[in-house]
């Protein structure tokens, strides 16, 4: 079957014009990076068959552009399905923040979806790390959380249910986590202990990010601790490698006197 042709909708035609004067080729990258960040993340963006006809060169040649495109990180490409927009990564900082208060801070609408929270006992893996011993019950929550609607992570956090109990009910798909413990319970997260380490993308966790299977993300190992010295929720979360870097403040050790 021969692949779509992947018209460009809603795109002025004047735009595809060759330039006035200067080389042909880099006339196209500036249009089609302006194209590209006047559209939506993830969008598809048309073929270069298309992309050759309208500007009226050699496949190659939108090639190239494309390529430059792809080296600055505006898009990435998927082998069988195109060339997609992706706008510009985002920073994980050493900052403890709660992801809705990051998203904001960037100017950005923190969302979720694919909400489930379920109250069940408390796994051995998972109990210590809260504190507890196997079999208390605790609080699971797992969502996509999302920026402008883009699935940017998929988050996974426990909590102890007796310490929060009617936390589920008081807690919505979109809500931060953060914001419901301070208003519903008093509690101030303080401090947290991450480790981050690669990871591969199951099928199923791809499909939930909307992205290739197997591609790689960040998984982020979270135990929070509130403003006393107790622990609040531990967490295994995946944030997409191809949107995020990790940014972290290093010293040397002081010299041995």
């Amino acid at each position: 079957m021969p692949r779509p042709r992947h018209e460009p909708r809603d795109v002025a035609p004047e735009l595809f014009s060759a330039g006035e004067g200067g080389p042909k080729g880099k006339h196209i990258q500036d249009v089609l990076a302006a194209l590209v960040l006047d559209m939506r993340d993830g969008a598809l963006l048309p073929s270069e068959r298309v992309l050759a006809e309208r500007f009226g060169v050699a496949r190659m040649t939108v090639r190239g552009a494309i390529n430059d495109l792809e080296g600055r990180g505006l898009v990435r490409r998927v082998a069988g399905r195109g060339t997609f927009v992706q706008h510009p990564t985002l920073i994980h900082s050493e900052n403890f923040r709660s992801f809705s208060e990051d998203m904001r801070m960037r100017g950005m609408v923190p969302g979720a979806k694919s909400y489930r929270g379920r109250t069940r006992p408390a796994p051995r893996d998972i109990a210590p790390r809260l504190g507890l011993s196997p079999g208390e019950p605790i609080h699971s929550i797992e969502r996509v959380r999302t920026a402008d609607g883009v699935p940017m992570a998929l988050e996974r956090t426990n909590l102890s249910a007796e310490r929060f109990p009617g936390l589920l009910a008081a807690m919505g798909r979109d809500d931060s986590l953060f914001e419901i413990l301070g208003r519903e319970f008093g509690v101030r997260l303080e401090t947290a202990e991450q480790t981050v380490s690669i990871a591969r993308l199951s099928p199923a966790e791809a499909k939930r990010l909307e992205v290739p299977d197997y591609d790689p993300a960040f998984l982020v190992e979270r135990v929070a601790v509130d403003n006393m010295g107790n622990v609040v929720e531990y967490g295994r979360s995946l944030y997409r490698g191809d949107r995020y870097v990790i940014q972290m403040h290093v010293s040397r050790p002081s010299a041995a006197r």
